[in-house]
């Protein structure tokens, strides 16, 4: 299956300047695969498989999670849980393929 060229970028926010950024920013490839609790009719776990390009930005990491905890965790979820948080880095990928069994492997 092929992603539209408007397709939503993934986000993915990071504290640490870690060794998989130092890969990213030697070679963009990147694969993001998550696993879902539902099973389809053939008794296979449904998963995705994201497949596309990672450009990084400096800064802005804290927000994202601090964003996405009170989505996941609770209205009044503090994350990161340190005072004053580096600013972190901000993975965007970029989808270029989509594989995987779900709905969305669907052609």
């Amino acid at each position: 299956m092929k992603i539209p060229e408007s397709a939503i970028e993934l986000r993915i926010a990071t504290m640490f300047d870690q060794r998989k950024l130092k890969n990213m920013r030697r070679d963009a490839r990147v694969t993001v695969s998550a696993a879902s609790d539902k099973t389809n009719d053939f008794g296979l776990r449904e998963y995705i498989v994201i497949y596309g390009r990672a450009s990084l930005t400096e800064g802005g990491a804290a927000e994202l999670l601090q964003k996405l905890a009170t989505t996941y965790i609770g209205p009044d979820a503090v994350f990161p849980g340190m005072p004053e948080p580096p600013p972190g880095f901000i993975v965007h990928v970029t989808p270029e393929r989509v594989a995987g069994v779900g709905p969305w492997a669907k052609t």
